[in-house]
């Protein structure tokens, strides 16, 4: 008898860095492409523990599996997985708060730097000659303004381990950077950064370029709505890493269309993919990715190994590094894994 693992859902051309992992349980490995309950709840019905990319894990899937002790998420954030209804049934959740950190903070610098130097729109006026046909001096002035980083005031909302990193690489660039209050942030960690804490509104107001680093939530959602908004600068740049729905992007383009805000760096979006006739794909204000920040190998390479290593952890009696709710340790509705019998020698 082995405990049986379902990899709900991974887009990711391998997984031989988990299976070297994993190699240390008696275990069958399953991989699906499920991305709805109707499909989880039919591969995983005898599974012992998921990995779960975005899958949908919501109670009504882990009622449907009660052998399933344990859901391991690929990466940071778990919208997809009801933490809540796993406390209630006793599974225990895991992420890996530590993933891609520093890949997040490079891409959101990276984003401020190309959209307020102008890189994308410089780089196809070389590329598509009218550079070259009306001249390096005008092409340059067609792409004014611009402005002196270190005379710029960066606004971050959400200062945790990303932000503040992204903090330190601004600081770098002589920066000055105010963030909004989070009770979060301890007073240590305040304490090694040069950050004004100020409410949200004042933030708003004074940042010349914002950058979000909140998970989505029902109190994040669409937290940098119309009405926020209009309290930036006109020409202010909105910089968002974190998820989609945390700006409204209905009202994100109207205020870029009416210049009311000065331009955006993306690599997230509400809807994903971003629709061929989505209006931020004609505006030469906007910088766009494909929600790709997280990426690098090394990033890459950890999130497998960290991922299966909590399944390991878990099913060797240990209690995983990063569990998401610690109270289902002590729960009396905790699932507890079953034993299988030990490996037989060869």
């Amino acid at each position: 008898m082995s405990y049986k693992i379902v990899i709900t859902d991974l887009e990711h051309p391998t997984i031989a860095p988990e299976l070297e992992v994993l190699a240390a349980l008696d275990a069958k490995i399953e991989r699906y492409d499920c991305r709805t309950e109707e499909e989880v709840i039919e591969a995983a019905s005898a599974a012992d523990g998921l990995m779960v990319a975005f899958a949908p894990i919501t109670s009504r899937v882990l009622k449907a599996l009660p052998g399933c002790s344990i859901v391991a998420r690929f990466g940071i954030g778990v919208d997809m997985i009801d933490v809540a209804a796993a406390t209630e049934h006793g599974v225990v959740v895991t992420n890996v708060p530590d993933f891609c950190l520093d890949e997040v903070a490079d891409h959101t610098v990276a984003l401020l730097l190309a959209v307020s130097r102008k890189i994308v729109f410089l780089d196809r006026a070389v590329r598509e000659g009218w550079a070259a046909t009306n001249g390096y001096w005008r092409t340059t002035t067609i792409a004014e303004p611009m402005w002196r980083l270190s005379k710029q005031t960066l606004g971050i909302v959400g200062l945790g381990k990303i932000g503040q990193r992204v903090a330190r690489r601004a600081q770098a660039f002589g920066m000055r950077v105010i963030a909004s209050s989070d009770p979060g942030v301890s007073s240590a960690e305040l304490a090694s950064l040069s950050v004004s804490m100020l409410p949200l509104e004042v933030v708003l107001a004074q940042a010349d370029f914002l950058t979000l680093h909140v998970p989505v939530s029902e109190d994040s959602c669409h937290l940098i709505d119309a009405d926020r908004l209009v309290l930036m600068k006109p020409t202010a740049t909105v910089i968002n890493t974190s998820r989609g729905p945390v700006i409204d992007q209905a009202a994100l383009v109207d205020a870029l269309t009416s210049g009311r805000l000065g331009g955006a760096g993306l690599d997230v979006y509400e809807q994903e993919p971003l629709p061929a006739d989505d209006p931020l794909i004609g505006m030469d204000n906007v910088v766009l990715c494909s929600h790709a920040a997280w990426y690098s190998a090394d990033a890459f390479h950890e999130m497998k190994v960290k991922t299966a290593q909590a399944i390991v952890d878990h099913f060797q009696g240990r209690v995983p590094r990063y569990v998401l709710n610690p109270a289902v340790l002590s729960s009396p509705q905790r699932r507890m894994p079953r034993i299988p019998h030990p490996r037989q020698p060869l």
